[in-house]
């Protein structure tokens, strides 16, 4: 193999791309078949972050070996020059995506003085003749792991929703130390009370009232409600309010505050999730989807009356009235949209808080669900 680094203008022009068609033998291409969406979520990505981005290394394949010219000496890595003449054409065992992206934002660009194509990507060469060989190279290369949603929403900082959630976590007396912050799904036996995905949800509903937002959807979204360091700030004093009142009035998260965030103690969590609504995603949903309705009054004692309202007049426990008939049916959650929505309409209904919509007319239940309620 060989490893070097390639600009875009020349893997535009010597890169060949042989993807399958969709219903079609993929055998016979070199490449599966094209994600319009994927190709599409990349360039999107190039053009919103031309001067700060990163892309990974591509693997491509070569039929014969160009010319190469390396040192003499016994070194398992050697150093070299290699001669690639016009006729040289590559083919993609990984990456064709990448590529796409690259070519679909330099055809936007060929008018104009930008830089973007002198950049360069990495790319490991494979010479290899044999079409049944690349495509278990491609599976090879496959052997990767999707990202958790949580961490995922930790470490993409870049966008406004995800700034201002890690805030939230790390300003919450509630959240702080115990949000599980790596997993898909919580175990059973996990002190943590939320994943972040989870508290993310949440903080959907707050800012969109809407947790099942599309992530598509998200960027332009956020920048708009929240596009400014002011805007941000402004929105996690008022979140970090609102949990503050909740949390010193409403049953268990106030019992779950005063616990250490490991050791003995912090296993009651474990007791309290198996009883109450407010310790699930659901109950999150549902918070923050009143919540939203509340910070529509301007008048600061009514929103404050309100939250306390919903900490103390509301009974979160899961056989409690209110929830049978929505999101309780038998011994389990419902996490399904439309269900919940009539929850929170319970809720507001409740608290004084006006609804917007009555709850005949919420749509049916779909496969849509709350963010990820798995424990287990």
């Amino acid at each position: 193999m060989l490893t070097t680094a390639f600009s875009y203008a020349f893997l535009v022009k010597h890169v060949v791309a042989d993807a399958a068609v969709k219903g079609g033998n993929p055998r016979m291409a070199t490449n599966r078949p094209i994600d319009a969406n994927h190709v599409r979520s990349i360039t999107k990505y190039l053009t919103d972050n031309e001067k700060d981005y990163i892309l990974p290394p591509v693997t491509l394949n070569v039929r014969t070996i160009p010319a190469i010219h390396i040192p003499r000496g016994n070194f398992a890595m050697t150093a070299g020059f290699v001669v690639i003449g016009d006729e040289t054409k590559f083919s993609v065992t990984d990456g064709q995506h990448r590529l796409a992206a690259i070519a679909k934002r330099s055809d936007s660009l060929i008018d104009t003085d930008s830089p973007f194509l002198s950049d360069s990507i990495s790319v490991v060469i494979v010479a290899e003749p044999d079409v049944a060989r690349i495509h278990q190279d491609f599976a090879d290369a496959a052997q990767t792991k999707q990202i958790p949603a949580s961490l995922l929403a930790a470490y993409n900082t870049r966008e406004p929703l995800n700034r201002v959630l890690t805030k939230i976590v790390d300003g919450a007396a509630l959240f702080a130390g115990r949000i599980d912050e790596t997993s898909k799904s919580l175990s059973k036996l996990s002190s943590a009370i939320f994943l972040l995905n989870q508290v993310r949800g949440l903080v959907k509903e707050l800012l969109f009232q809407d947790y099942a937002l599309s992530e598509a959807s998200i960027p332009a979204r956020s920048l708009q409600s929240i596009g400014t360091t002011e805007k941000q700030d402004a929105f996690v004093s008022r979140t970090l309010a609102m949990l503050d009142i909740l949390t010193r009035n409403m049953d268990p998260w106030r019992s779950v505050a005063d616990l250490p965030t490991s050791g003995g103690p912090a296993n009651q969590v474990v007791d309290f999730r198996k009883h109450y609504i407010n310790m699930t995603a659901t109950g999150l949903v549902i918070i923050g989807h009143v919540a939203f309705e509340i910070e529509k009054n301007m008048d600061p004692e009514w929103r404050e009356d309100r939250y306390v309202d919903l900490a103390t007049k509301i009974d979160w426990r899961r056989n409690a009235p209110i929830w049978q008939g929505n999101i309780i049916t038998g011994d389990k959650i419902t996490t399904t949209r439309s269900p919940g929505r009539i929850a929170a309409d319970k809720v507001m209904e409740a608290i004084g808080v006006p609804v917007r919509r009555k709850s005949s007319t919420v749509p049916q239940p779909t496969q849509e669900t709350f963010i990820s309620e798995r424990v287990g």
